[in-house]
């Protein structure tokens, strides 16, 4: 019997019908509209792994996949280097929102794609392990000695030098107050730089109605050696279950503390459609501190940032801000 689609809005809305796959891909907090060139194909790549009948988590990966190896994305090849110009440390971590399965990695060095790896880290008795710990797992698990440096993130390295200097608004006042040169911790000499704390996303609903997310980063140049920030933190960066998906980027250090993803995933729990959650998360968050996310909810998507590249200011326009992008 064919269902009319006013019928069908209503089984979906109670859950008793399925929606159709979906992937929802980020770029960034602050990355410019004009980048949703790099996170369309990635949306499609995700969509086109559920639709050959990939799980959410295959699809989540095969997204974030391709922005990790996208060198103008700040994740995998592309990655910012550190302070001290030659340093390039990844995060990146996995969620399963039908299993609660979780794998992350921090601090991690010279692998391709740090999310694949996460991923690994899932099969273990582990949800993190970090730092040196996580190449030598990289490597144990198969994955090449790999560098990401490239030309990209070079020429980035050498635009942020300015931002350090003083003569970008963005420059995050916690450092504008602490002398970071007396505490430099790293192993080569110090080099002034600073960069964009970028994290590009997946998140994915399969045929069968369940959900992923899948997040990596090179972090920003401003940080110590060894730092970590929101993306492999449980709750804050990713979070999945039954009810949806929600990726987040920014400033990690405040998603922490706010645990945002989880929080949004709760308004997603509840019942609000994915759009209402994701404004409702930037509307609640502190309004002069970076932050992105997208989400996707039993059948609707969502996403947004509250600054804007192209304005260079943070804004209310939410939805219209970051590269994001839809494919279902």
């Amino acid at each position: 019997m064919r269902i009319r689609p006013p019928f069908a809005i209503l089984l979906l809305a109670a859950g008793l019908l399925a929606a159709p796959p979906a992937a929802v891909v980020h770029g960034g907090a602050g990355s410019p509209r004009a980048r949703m060139d790099g996170t369309d194909p990635a949306a499609a790549k995700a969509l086109a792994t559920l639709k050959a009948g990939g799980s959410a988590l295959d699809g989540a990966l095969a997204g974030v996949v391709v922005l990790e190896d996208d060198p103008r994305f700040n994740a995998g090849t592309g990655a910012n280097i550190r302070l001290d110009g030659r340093t390039i440390q990844m995060d990146a971590a996995c969620m399963d929102g039908a299993t609660g399965g979780y794998g992350a990695v921090a601090a991690i060095e010279r692998v391709r794609n740090p999310v694949l790896v996460a991923r690994k880290v899932m099969d273990t008795p582990h949800l993190l392990i970090v730092g040196e710990g996580a190449t030598r797992f990289a490597r144990a698990m198969g994955f090449p000695d790999y560098d990401p440096t490239c030309a990209e993130n070079k020429a980035r390295f050498q635009r942020v030098q300015a931002i350090l200097k003083g003569s970008d608004p963005r420059q995050i006042e916690a450092w504008k107050r602490y002398d970071w040169k007396k505490a430099w911790n790293f192993p080569t000499p110090l080099k002034e730089a600073l960069g964009p704390s970028d994290t590009v996303g997946c998140v994915t609903r399969d045929a069968k109605g369940n959900f992923a997310a899948a997040i990596s980063t090179g972090g920003t140049t401003i940080t110590f050696y060894g730092r970590v920030g929101d993306v492999p933190m449980f709750g804050a960066g990713i979070y999945a279950g039954p009810k949806g998906a929600v990726a987040c980027t920014g400033n990690g250090e405040d998603i922490i503390k706010h645990l945002v993803a989880k929080t949004t995933y709760d308004l997603l729990a509840r019942g609000l459609p994915a759009q209402e959650a994701v404004d409702r998360a930037l509307r609640a968050f502190p309004p002069t501190i970076d932050l992105g996310l997208v989400a996707v909810g039993p059948s609707t998507t969502g996403g947004g940032c509250n600054y804007s590249a192209e304005k260079k200011a943070f804004v209310t326009d939410y939805r219209r801000q970051m590269a994001w992008s839809v494919a279902q």
